[in-house]
């Protein structure tokens, strides 16, 4: 026997009404999860759209640290630098050098570019010698990458420029292509400018296995897979497109990428950041 159905009115319903009602009522319930699922859709969309451009007025400075998996030294500048790469606020890039691989381990993300990168630093710097690790911040100033107090103070005394005068960037993936623009005051009397693009993985695990680090399993936080010279920016807009395919990782690690804008010297030594935007790159 079927029972019956009363509904709220009193009435008693036969079983052909209810079974009627039973499929009213779960058309009603499909379309609302239907409702809800386009909704939860296009919110996704919204934020994977939403993620897609970056402007450099969402960045307040840039720390870049020069470490190496075969220094002893190094692990706990990583750790710290990891913390400082979770900031939303900050453009942070660890550049690998080639140096220490003599001593039992070749670094995985080492190269002879990231350590010119350094070696042109220790030019501006008027230091004598490289070392890891080395923090410099906002291209104005290097502490030593495991002072945490060193890099808050160095943030907090330099900047990227004041709002009113500083020069702005963006980033922005438009279909299979990283657009570029820079845009905004013009550089300082006799200095020149370089447009610069770095591009990193996110976070990668190495297990050391030689070396003074051997047994270890470091964390190595964006660290630069490589790092050019778009160009020299005079003040004028200045856009520039690169197919994004081009700068992802081959072995599908989640790539993201950063620009600068750099003072350069008279000898080509780095000076001075005066804006910078990271984003990161969608597979």
């Amino acid at each position: 026997m079927i029972a019956s159905h009363i509904d709220p009115g009193g009435e008693r319903a036969a079983p052909s009404d209810r079974r009627s009602r039973e499929k009213r009522d779960v058309r009603a319930k499909t379309g609302l999860l239907i409702l809800g699922a386009s909704l939860l859709a296009c919110g996704n969309a919204l934020a994977q759209r939403a993620t897609t451009v970056a402007d450099s007025t969402m960045f307040s400075g840039v720390v870049e640290l020069f470490t190496a998996q075969g220094c002893s030294s190094c692990p706990p500048a990583d750790a710290l630098f990891a913390e400082f790469s979770r900031k939303e606020n900050l453009v942070t890039l660890a550049y690998h050098v080639d140096y220490w691989d003599y001593i039992g381990w070749r670094d995985t993300f080492a190269s002879p570019q990231t350590t010119d990168r350094q070696r042109d630093y220790a030019k501006a710097f008027k230091t004598a010698t490289v070392y890891t690790p080395q923090a410099v911040v906002n291209g104005r100033r290097q502490v030593v990458g495991s002072k945490r107090k060193k890099i808050e103070d160095a943030l907090a005394s330099t900047h990227l420029g004041s709002v009113a005068e500083a020069p702005r960037l963006q980033l922005e993936i438009i279909g299979d292509r990283l657009h570029i623009r820079a845009d905004g005051a013009a550089a300082r009397s006799g200095q020149n400018t370089l447009l610069i693009l770095a591009t990193y993985e996110e976070e990668v695990k190495v297990a050391v296995k030689h070396g003074e680090n051997a047994g270890r399993t470091l964390l190595n936080s964006h660290p630069v897979r490589d790092w050019r010279v778009l160009g020299m920016w005079a003040g004028k807009p200045m856009e520039i497109d690169i197919p994004i395919v081009s700068l992802v990782d081959d072995d599908g690690g989640k790539t993201g990428c950063a620009a600068l804008l750099q003072e350069v010297g008279p000898a080509g030594a780095p000076g001075p950041i005066v804006a910078a935007v990271a984003l990161s790159l969608l597979k």
